[in-house]
């Protein structure tokens, strides 16, 4: 499977058609992409969100053929 960074406004757009929110596991700094309501997840604003995954090298990956999303290093950094 192809994994390509999308853009947090690229994000934003399939948050909205899936009905997705962006969100903290309760108690810690790692952010999520959340669908279902639980008790361990606290919803955040979209800027908070950017701001998490810009401090820790973090980036947002889609599936080329799919809407599926990961959350992992970003490799257009150059850090390994």
């Amino acid at each position: 499977m192809t994994m390509v960074k999308i853009s947090v406004d690229e994000m934003k757009r399939i948050a909205e058609i899936h009905g997705l929110k962006p969100c903290r596991i309760r108690g810690t700094s790692v952010v999520n992409i959340r669908k279902n309501t639980s008790d361990k997840f606290e919803d955040i604003a979209w800027e908070e969100f950017q701001t998490v995954l810009s401090q820790r090298g973090l980036a947002v990956y889609k599936a080329s053929e799919s809407d599926y999303l990961k959350i992992m290093k970003d490799r257009s950094t150059g850090v390994a």
